[in-house]
């Protein structure tokens, strides 16, 4: 018989375990026939997965029905336009971005030939997009008067994750109807690749139709129980250790980055993340090039080039160990990994919330449907994963191998041959013939456009072979991007006298906000 999946138990909470019951409970009804349940253990500390969000964010937050001034004013978020790279080519002071907005006229002219016909004489970013002059000024991504959720220029989220994962929590269980249970499961009672139910602490035991694994890296369900293997990318993304710090700014005034700031030092990079109330900052590295004593001397020394009114020994940081990789399989049975328990390879962009996104839209999208689909579900969810897995590691892996740093050997070894995969080296051999494009995209729903790689190819240096002369029309297309380039310096000029500053927005909204209530 084809029993309707329509009985949902998710263990484990923080972001990855409520963002992924909201997704669900503002989908479904479950006030009739449809409930989601989660079971989150009151003696473990979640682990943040991260201050950063894709602009996917914006859609998902308004879908499940939370306002946009709520989530900013109750999360500490500020708005996030993109990536600032620093240090990362040379070490020698350089910056580029990757920002949120494609390139001018992108669905009809590779502007990257035209960039390079005239000589690369400006950056690729301020050549593509207004965006990285808007995020040098600190402005935000829109007016006070612009409507919730919708953008002047494109924008996602820096948040407080602890506070985020507490929001979603009171959202789903005071309006979406999510049953919570606090309590530690103790044992897991399944019959061959399908669990039936979970025990608790105290020996209630918990029946579903669909387990959700959202328990970190202790996999508890995925991996205990159901036997998927994790696959280390170690030998690839060498980072495997962080450090993070609350910082606090000078004064109320002090102006909030539009982007993540991700500086490269010897053996890792610094990530710097703008809050209204507070930066966050904290260090990446590995310990096979270098260990923890001299990953605090590299914070401290940027903190006093930062943030000088701090003294780092006043703050304790939050240490964590991480485990590069990822599992062999996300869906196994009746089981889903999602968040930490799927995997983690490097916060550098931001991925981990966008995956939890993507994974419990999948499973929206695809009920309801009964037990005798999960085989089909199961393989078509394990095979867009793991596409998107490939393509974060490729995308990520580019940063390093694009470098030119040589004053450690943990740049050196990032490019070693056998540390690059195969598959990002043959995208490099045929980005030095042409430009990366839209015949380069795998899938509709591609983790990372090739605007995105072309942001990173030509903010670290790298040259294509300009194509424009091999173009049938080059005159006329040369003749467009003209007039658009022209409307794009117009466009920038009412940016900079119509937006104001981040600050400035999110102190707007929060009192707006508070008006309210």
């Amino acid at each position: 018989m084809n029993i309707d999946i329509n009985n949902v138990v998710i263990v484990g909470g923080g972001t990855a375990g409520w963002l992924t019951a909201a997704v669900l409970a503002a989908q479904f009804d479950t006030r009739k026939n449809f409930s989601v349940t989660l079971i989150e253990s009151p003696n473990i500390k979640t682990i943040g997965v991260g201050e950063g969000t894709w602009p996917t964010m914006a859609a998902t937050l308004r879908r499940i029905g939370l306002s946009e001034a709520q989530f900013i004013s109750e999360c500490d978020a500020s708005f996030k336009q993109g990536s600032r790279f620093i240090n990362w080519r040379s070490g020698q002071n350089e910056s580029y971005y990757h920002p949120f907005s494609l390139p001018v006229g992108y669905n009809d002219i590779n502007i990257v030939d035209h960039w390079l016909d005239n000589g690369a004489t400006t950056s690729f970013d301020e050549f593509a997009t207004n965006q990285a002059s808007v995020c040098s000024r600190h402005l935000a991504p829109k007016q006070a008067s612009t409507p919730e959720y919708a953008n002047v220029v494109n924008y996602g989220y820096h948040l407080d994750a602890g506070k985020f994962a507490r929001l979603l929590k009171t959202h789903c269980v005071e309006r979406l109807g999510v049953q919570h249970i606090s309590a530690d499961v103790t044992r897991v009672n399944h019959t061959n690749e399908h669990i039936d139910s979970v025990i608790l602490a105290d020996g209630r035991a918990v029946l579903g139709h669909l387990f959700i694994d959202c328990t970190g890296f202790k996999r508890l369900l995925i991996g205990d129980h159901m036997g998927a293997r994790f696959i280390s990318q170690k030998s690839v993304l060498f980072n495997d250790r962080a450090m993070a710090f609350q910082v606090p700014y000078a004064d109320e005034h002090a102006p909030i980055n539009s982007t993540t700031h991700a500086t490269a030092h010897k053996n890792g990079w610094i990530w710097d993340i703008g809050l209204p109330s507070r930066k966050g900052i904290g260090i990446v590295y590995s310990s096979d090039y270098g260990n923890e004593q001299q990953a605090y001397d590299m914070m401290e020394n940027y903190i006093e080039q930062q943030a000088p009114h701090c003294n780092l020994a006043d703050i304790t940081p939050n240490k964590i160990t991480l485990d590069p990789g990822h599992l062999n399989t996300f869906w196994k049975g009746n089981c889903v990994a999602i968040g930490l328990s799927a995997g983690f390879i490097d916060p550098l962009e931001a991925t981990a919330m966008v995956l939890i996104e993507f994974s419990a839209k999948f499973i929206r999208d695809h009920l309801p449907a009964g037990k005798q689909d999960l085989g089909f579900l199961s393989n078509k969810f394990n095979q867009r994963m793991d596409l998107h897995w490939r393509n974060i590691i490729d995308f990520i892996k580019l940063h390093y191998v694009l470098s030119e740093r040589t004053d450690s050997q943990y740049w050196l070894d990032h490019r070693a041959q056998h540390s690059v995969p195969e598959s990002l080296n043959r995208l490099l051999t045929v980005w030095a013939r042409r430009a990366p494009w839209h015949a380069d995209i795998e899938v509709a729903e591609s983790m990372f456009p090739p605007a995105s790689y072309q942001y990173i190819l030509y903010g670290m240096g790298f040259r294509s072979l300009s194509a424009l002369s091999d173009k049938r029309f080059a005159d006329k297309e040369r003749a467009h991007l003209k007039k658009l380039l022209s409307h794009k310096q117009t466009e920038l000029q009412k940016l900079y006298q119509h937006l104001p500053t981040n600050r400035t927005l999110l102190r707007d909204i929060k009192h707006s906000w508070n008006s309210r209530l």
